[in-house]
């Protein structure tokens, strides 16, 4: 399996000048394959070497969540500035002509909003209004060593409406005011350290800066690469960002993937029950639907949109298809990272896959190339 797989992913990334990627497929049991193909600086990329993952950060923090729900400790309906008052001060953003004008939402937010983006938060990159507020200067840009991003208003009335945005970084406050300590050091005990995952942490000082891999800025027209590092530089401190402040790799996802497969069950037993992992894994959003995701910066990501022509939803954490791919069965989740890693889980397969790139902009062709190769080469093994 690993050899047709990684000669798929080899070739596509050759053909898409893709410098390096680190792949790899795990049922639920164990790991079936990992590789990498390519490298940098004069090195070849290895399994030790360290990505950004990202918004593949918002699973991850996601089952934090609902294991402080299975805990008594959090409701999934409860008004989210019993916790965090801040919440409660949050504006609603409307576009009336040229102007933005602001007003008070009517609908508290709840844990169950911020966990579906169905709150109202939004991404500048892929919002207009976020975006126009941002080059005035009146909200932060999205970083990875601050949270001044998070003083953004709402799109929408909480509730009324699907749209991916920074809500998964509330629920990373809310776990700290919630338990009383950092990010970082609630997820190790309670989510890394159960499932063995050695190579995952929100401080780089912990895994090592130097096992980091490079982050390049990928040009359109020629595919070449510029580093561009400096961009998202490595977080050795707080705050952590709960919605995309995770430093991983391959083996360790996988690992996080299983968790999943097996709903909730780790390697020593339940890390999260199996009544919260299964809401994971089935819509929790209705009618609404995950639609085409605009781009409003180019830098940063393209236009993109999952399997159009197919109904797609969201549950607590991940993307969601509702019937058959060509390779997916029905009700798979799924999510990416802004540098260019994917992953999917397949739970009517009993198969998930992970490819982690490190590029701007994200859904990039090259990039989907990549990842759909390695799909599409694992499908045809099962």
């Amino acid at each position: 399996m690993l050899d047709i797989i990684k000669q798929a992913v080899a070739q596509s990334a050759e053909t898409h000048k893709i410098p390096f990627v680190s792949f790899g497929a795990t049922d639920g049991d164990a790991s079936l394959c990992e590789g990498q193909h390519g490298g940098f600086d004069g090195q070849s990329l290895t399994g030790n070497h360290i990505f950004r993952i990202a918004s593949m950060t918002k699973p991850v923090v996601t089952v934090a969540a609902l294991q402080l729900v299975e805990a008594g400790k959090l409701s999934l309906d409860q008004n989210m500035k019993e916790i965090l008052p801040a919440l409660g001060e949050v504006k609603l953003a409307r576009r009336n002509g040229d102007a933005i004008e602001f007003t008070t939402p009517e609908t508290d937010i709840t844990l169950h909003h911020l966990l579906t983006h169905t709150a109202g938060f939004g991404y500048s990159f892929h919002d207009d209004v976020l975006a126009q507020l941002e080059a005035e200067g009146k909200i932060a840009p999205l970083a990875s060593d601050n949270d001044d991003f998070m003083s953004a208003p709402l799109l929408f009335e909480p509730g009324t409406n699907w749209e991916y945005g920074i809500g998964l970084d509330w629920v990373g406050k809310i776990i700290e005011a919630v338990t009383g300590t950092d990010l970082n050091a609630h997820m190790t005990a309670h989510i890394f350290e159960p499932l063995g995952m050695q190579h995952s942490s929100f401080d780089a000082s912990v895994l090592g800066v130097e096992r980091v891999v490079p982050l390049n800025l990928r040009d359109g027209a020629d595919g070449s690469m510029t580093d561009a590092s400096a961009l998202m530089p490595p977080v050795t401190k707080p705050p952590y960002l709960g919605g995309g402040g995770m430093l991983s790799n391959v083996t360790d996802y996988l690992a996080f993937m299983r968790l999943l497969l097996n709903r909730g069950m780790g390697p020593s037993g339940p890390v999260l029950g199996a009544t919260y992992a299964d809401m994971m894994l089935s819509n929790q959003i209705g009618e609404l639907e995950v639609p085409l995701q605009p781009s409003t910066n180019a830098l940063l990501v393209d236009e993109h949109e999952w399997f159009p022509g197919i109904t797609k939803r969201w549950s607590y954490g991940l993307f969601m298809n509702e019937t058959d791919t060509q390779t997916r069965r029905a009700h798979s989740a799924a999510w990416s990272g802004l540098y260019c890693t994917y992953f999917f889980v397949d739970p009517a397969s009993r198969i998930g896959g992970t490819v982690m790139m490190q590029m701007l902009p994200c859904y990039n062709p090259a990039s989907k190339a990549v990842f759909a190769a390695f799909e599409e080469a694992l499908y045809q093994q099962l």
